[in-house]
């Protein structure tokens, strides 16, 4: 078994039965394939498949497709072909939105525990490392290429991220083997293009070990966002309130860059787009500001917008969507007793009175319109809007409350406010 065949049966997680190849038709992906075809070989139980993107891109696109499927018919490897519209993604990079569009293909295809195996090298992770120094990224952007991480179903793996890509080409002319050059792979107006061809072979020159020396760096990177990481996790177990909120009593007791640190690991966890460099200083001022203010910040990439506000002594950060008020047309009937789904959550309770034998109530619930009043044991008939605000629920959560009613009389205010008579079972 050669050398880099037992490098990708050794870096695959235990018990892997089904691996997909990302095939582009270059060199890199053209070895990984080859040498994913002979672990095939060594284990008949190892299934093996391959995707192409074709991005429409280059003149030459067709061609390169028509490539990974001579090769893939050859081995008698299934190979998929998908077409992708770069377009529909709404950033400036050409690159960025090829990968994306790419990454958007590989989540839906992947299968349950399948791994996805790409060609990335050692020379990749050296020029991802530059670029992101030159935009002045932190530990995490340092980094640079994970050796692996989930995707939909599955597993994204890139075996020979340690690998010069002299050694790539070394295996590829031994085997006698054919790629595809990609044409824009020599345009220096691309920034990647730009440090491999001009930038990196003047560092070469000079300091012969800089391949090995800056891919260290993004091991060493890695090794202190762990670091963060863990410490974030800490952090937010003392820190977090809901889904959703942060005490600030315990988050301003924190040094300012373990709130920062917290702050990026809570939005990553949940999938949220960071705020760029002006608004976190207004975070801080946000989270700063007195408790009897209600200051909101919104940010946004592309379609999806979050927002920050705080109410009293809690930091909320969530999609815009989790502060909109319930609309003030929404009606529905209900029964008293089975779930119902709404468009702010499920109702799991029932709600009885515990005066009248009435087996099937019925019940309308709605929106708050404002002006509603609710008679309570021993107080009366009270205002609605005075009984929300002794809760100390937020303004918005006020808003997307719903309201039950039987004819003409209020019952219930969702699970926080009951009328007299009536009892609510969780």
């Amino acid at each position: 078994m050669h050398p880099l065949v037992k490098k990708i049966q050794l870096t695959l997680p235990a018990n892997t039965s089904q691996i997909c190849v990302a095939l582009s038709g270059g060199l890199d992906s053209r070895v990984l394939f080859e040498l994913a075809r002979q672990l095939a070989e060594h284990q008949p139980n190892l299934q093996l498949r391959a995707i192409h993107i074709h991005h429409q891109l280059s003149q030459f696109a067709d061609d390169w497709a028509a490539f990974s499927q001579t090769i893939c018919d050859a081995a008698q490897v299934p190979l998929s072909i998908y077409k992708v519209d770069t377009q529909s993604f709404a950033t400036a990079s050409l690159e960025d939105r090829a990968r994306r569009a790419r990454y958007q293909v590989f989540e839906q295809e992947l299968q349950n525990d399948e791994v996805l195996l790409q060609g990335h090298h050692q020379d990749d992770q050296v020029e991802t490392l530059l670029l992101r120094l030159l935009r002045g990224a932190g530990t995490l952007g340092l980094a640079s290429i994970p050796l692996q991480r989930p995707l939909g179903k599955g597993l994204i793996l890139r075996p020979l991220l340690n690998t010069p890509r002299a050694e790539l080409l070394k295996f590829a002319q031994a085997a006698d083997l054919k790629w595809v050059e990609d044409d824009s792979n020599f345009e220096v107006d691309f920034d990647r293009n730009y440090l491999r061809l001009e930038i990196l072979p003047l560092l070469q020159k000079r300091f012969a070990n800089t391949n090995p020396n800056l891919a260290r760096v993004t091991q060493l990177a890695a090794e202190s966002q762990q670091l963060n990481q863990d410490l974030a996790q800490l952090d937010l177990a003392n820190c977090q309130l809901t889904e959703h909120s942060l005490s600030l009593e315990k988050f301003l007791k924190l040094a300012d860059y373990r709130q920062v640190n917290l702050l990026r690991y809570w939005l990553r966890a949940r999938s949220l787009t960071l705020p760029g460099y002006k608004i976190w200083q207004e975070l801080t001022k946000l989270y700063s500001a007195a408790k009897d203010t209600q200051p909101i910040i919104c940010w946004d990439k592309g379609t999806e917008q979050v927002e920050a506000r705080r109410f009293q002594n809690q930091l909320f950060i969530a999609p815009s969507q989790y502060f909109q008020p319930l609309a003030k047309d929404w009606h529905a009937n209900w029964d008293g007793k089975t779930p119902l789904n709404t468009p702010v959550g499920r109702i799991n309770f029932q709600l009885v009175n515990q005066q009248e034998d009435n087996p099937e109530p019925s019940f309308r619930l709605q929106a708050r319109q404002g002006g509603e009043t609710l008679r309570q044991a021993k107080r009366g008939q009270r205002d609605v809007k005075r009984l929300l605000q002794e809760l100390h629920l937020p303004p918005w959560q006020r808003n997307q409350l719903i309201f039950i009613w039987q004819n003409k009389t209020l019952v219930a205010v969702d699970k926080y406010l009951v009328a007299e008579d009536w009892q609510i079972i969780n």
